[in-house]
């Protein structure tokens, strides 16, 4: 965010985050013809905030002053978190599993949801989350330090994203599937 409109390097950003948008949302089309309801949900809503998430990005860095850029940034917060929750959903579904169906786990992801976004949408009360200083050095730009709350909320996702990881390693070894080796050099 400290690049100077019309910097070569904020521009290749701009396209790329724009690029994995519409990459995403091109992808609802063929998403949308997965047979299995609950794989299809899962995967529909992970294209979308993963899209939306990259938008906000995107617009992050086009836009003009302080309160647009941090608006655009909260906006990909709330909508980045929410891509943990579809993956685990996608995961489990794809996987053959019911964790999805769980009222008591679905309850506890939505409420888990519900507390961080609330944390992250006060932010501007506390400042817990990830305190935004309005720098003006040629240009204006906004610099978004990260506090705790950010960290917390990125390790859990880190872990529940390879839990979800964890559901799709177990069902490929039970098919008969090895997928680590697709990571390794052929020998």
């Amino acid at each position: 965010m400290a690049a100077a409109p019309g910097d070569p390097v904020q521009i290749v950003y701009i396209f790329a985050f724009g690029t994995a948008a519409a990459v995403c949302f091109g992808s609802l089309v063929r998403a949308r013809k997965v047979e299995d309801d609950e794989t299809r949900y899962g995967l529909v809503g992970l294209l979308v905030g993963s899209g939306g998430w990259s938008a906000s990005h995107a617009s992050l860095l086009a836009l003009p002053g302080a309160d647009l850029k941090i608006g655009a940034y909260m906006i990909g917060l709330v909508l980045g978190f929410s891509t943990v929750f579809s993956w685990l959903y996608f995961c489990s579904a794809y996987s053959g599993r019911a964790l999805h169906r769980e009222p008591r786990l679905r309850q506890a992801a939505v409420g888990l949801y519900l507390a961080v976004v609330l944390v992250k949408l006060t932010n501007p009360l506390h400042q817990q989350y990830f305190v935004a200083e309005t720098v003006r050095n040629g240009t204006v730009y906004v610099d978004i330090q990260q506090q705790a709350f950010h960290w917390m909320a990125a390790g859990l996702s880190y872990a529940f994203a390879a839990v979800g990881l964890f559901l799709l390693f177990v069902a490929f070894a039970h098919a008969g599937v090895h997928p680590l080796p697709l990571g390794r050099p052929p020998c």
